[in-house]
């Protein structure tokens, strides 16, 4: 209508996977609530498909003023100097160039990033850091992070935040008990990062740039967890929040 001002909100640019399905056609897809809360913060959610040329990351990275890497499969070792092994349960080397490009096109212009489980890892190996193909086998063999449940919705460990980071601005406490879905983790930070939450057993499980004003990856799946502890609503809205600022 004439006269009337649009309402413009941030657009949070979503990873996709893609996966074949019984009809043997392939789709884009991730979680849903990734949507919802991003929606519930104030934001617009929309989905980046996997796509095979890189030249056209820019035109997605062009439209959004935040990004979310999706959680999924293992990024292959090829991108942090490592040997494959019999520890890579899935991979896709077109998602992981795709998303390698979308993020090194945000960081460069500072848009807000938000990484989730295997987002981090991509965060993490993007930078220069380096991951364990499996923690049972590279790391500590009685600290399982893959359970054998498939149901994301439970809390399978504890981890400690840092005094001062970007999470403690919104987490219910210092130390609180989440969600685990993975069999990898980091192992040489980036230098650019710093850690900000740990587990017991010293399993990195949150990151932060150092010098942006917001690039955080998680190892949980804080989008699973709202009904327990509904203060991660808080981490979409402060990806938002930021991908609102000028």
């Amino acid at each position: 209508m004439e006269g009337v001002s649009k309402i413009e909100k941030p657009i949070i640019g979503i990873t996709t996977f893609c996966k074949q399905e019984v009809n043997n056609k392939h789709y884009n897809k991730v979680s849903c609530v990734y949507m919802k809360l991003v929606s519930n913060a104030g934001g617009t959610p929309i989905l980046i498909p996997l796509m095979n040329d890189l030249a056209k990351a820019s035109d997605y990275i062009d439209l959004i003023d935040g990004l979310i890497l999706s959680g999924g499969q293992d990024i292959s070792p090829h991108y942090y100097s490592s040997e494959d092994s019999e520890h890579i349960r899935d991979n896709d080397p077109q998602r992981d160039s795709w998303e390698l490009k979308l993020f090194e096109l945000a960081f460069e212009r500072n848009i807000p990033i938000l990484g989730i489980c295997r987002g981090m890892q991509l965060i993490n190996v993007a930078r220069g850091g380096t991951l364990y193909q499996d923690i049972m086998e590279q790391y500590d063999e009685d600290l399982a992070h893959l359970p054998d449940e498939e149901n994301k919705c439970y809390t399978h460990h504890d981890i400690e935040l840092a005094d001062d980071c970007s999470l403690c601005n919104f987490a219910c406490c210092q130390r609180i008990d989440v969600n685990s879905h993975h069999h990898q983790a980091i192992k040489d930070l980036a230098a650019d990062f710093e850690v900000i939450a740990k587990t017991e057993g010293e399993i990195v499980e949150a990151i932060e740039a150092v010098d942006k004003d917001f690039v955080v990856g998680v190892q949980w799946h804080p989008e699973d967890l709202t009904h327990l502890h509904p203060c991660f609503n808080e981490l979409f809205n402060l990806l938002v929040n930021k991908a609102g600022k000028e």
